[in-house]
């Protein structure tokens, strides 16, 4: 296919509403509207024919919007990570597009659930001998603790720190129960009880396919923090802006590290993104800890905002945003035989 014979259709979901977890979380989901405009800009910008796709009530009315198109000519630039505040609901929207004969960007379908469910992600790393935090999965607010403390409760099935505060790192038995009960009535959702690794705390954004390069590391700089518990991207610190933990928590890129350090830091989060099965583009968070970097989180579709993570990192490696986010879509281009 000739470039420019195709148009781009940007997919994101239009979030109206939280149906469990915090009144709060709604601030994250609607963050990827505001990203879709962005990336349709930017591809505009680039020359590429680009229409914007919103997932909203249902895979339905999904359904019938995509028959506006057709797999042959239309590329989709996948920027769902769920919707009706769903995370999981980003593998149906997926495995639609999939089965309506549709490419895209980023990880395919089984490989989004297999990110999203973080004990199976976990479960593949160590079936590689890739380190991570060691863990338990709580379905009630009680039963025998086999980790030592202190140790952080998550939702199992969440991203973007939903579900992590200042109380998610505990110390007794008694404030992990309590913890627990919090994520399965909050999150309706079992909890992942990690054991908390101390130490630096990086990520790597990395992109390509037979080839992946990984970009220069990003440090979470916790200086301002005196509680060494408290070390955390929490969701107030994530997503918002007139907290403390916003303001004063910031990122250091590149990392400062020995070339032995990056190397290795590198290495095994391009071990993790091979071993996990992403495509185009993905980022690593770990954490640092007596030499062993431990991945805590495997992220298939990161933030694509200009100010994200991601952009910060490209931009430091020489990319603008729009050279990002035509890079993204090349990756998938060619992977696919579309260029």
């Amino acid at each position: 296919m000739k470039e420019r014979d195709f148009q781009i259709a940007v997919l994101y979901n239009d979030e109206q509403k939280t149906v469990y977890g915090d009144p709060q979380d709604l601030i994250a989901l609607q963050y990827t509207t505001i990203v879709a405009a962005l990336l349709h800009e930017a591809l505009l910008l680039r020359g590429y024919p680009a229409v914007k796709i919103a997932v909203e009530d249902s895979l339905d009315e999904l359904h019938e919007k995509l028959q506006g198109y057709s797999p042959e000519d239309t590329f989709i630039l996948d920027n769902c990570d769920g919707f009706n505040g769903n995370n999981m609901a980003a593998v149906s929207v997926l495995e639609l597009i999939e089965n309506m004969g549709f490419k895209h960007t980023g990880a395919p379908a089984h490989v989004v659930a297999l990110c999203t469910d973080k004990v199976r992600a976990k479960k593949r790393l160590m079936q590689c001998g890739i380190p991570t935090p060691a863990y338990q999965i709580f379905k009630h607010p009680a039963g025998e603790i086999n980790l030592p403390f202190p140790l952080i409760v998550k939702p199992a099935k969440e991203d973007g720190s939903l579900g992590i505060d200042l109380s998610s790192v505990v110390t007794t038995p008694k404030d992990l129960y309590a913890r627990i009960d919090y994520v399965l009535h909050q999150y309706r959702q079992p909890a992942l009880v990690e054991q908390f690794i101390p130490g630096r705390e990086f990520a790597v954004a990395m992109w390509g396919n037979k080839e992946v390069e990984a970009m220069p590391i990003s440090e979470e700089d916790y200086s301002w923090v005196k509680d060494p518990l408290q070390c955390l991207i929490t969701y107030e610190a994530k997503w918002l802006s007139e907290s403390p933990y916003y303001q004063n928590i910031v990122v250091r890129c590149p990392a400062d590290l020995t070339v032995e350090e990056e190397l290795l830091v590198k290495s095994t989060a391009i071990c993790a993104y091979r071993a996990i099965g992403l495509r185009d583009l993905g980022r690593v968070d770990m954490r640092y800890d007596n030499g062993i970097p431990y991945i805590l989180d495997i992220n298939e579709l990161p933030d694509l905002a200009p100010d994200s993570g991601f952009a910060r990192t490209a931009a430091i490696a020489g990319y603008t945003y729009a050279d990002t986010v035509e890079r993204i879509v090349r990756f998938a281009l060619e992977r696919e035989g579309w260029l």
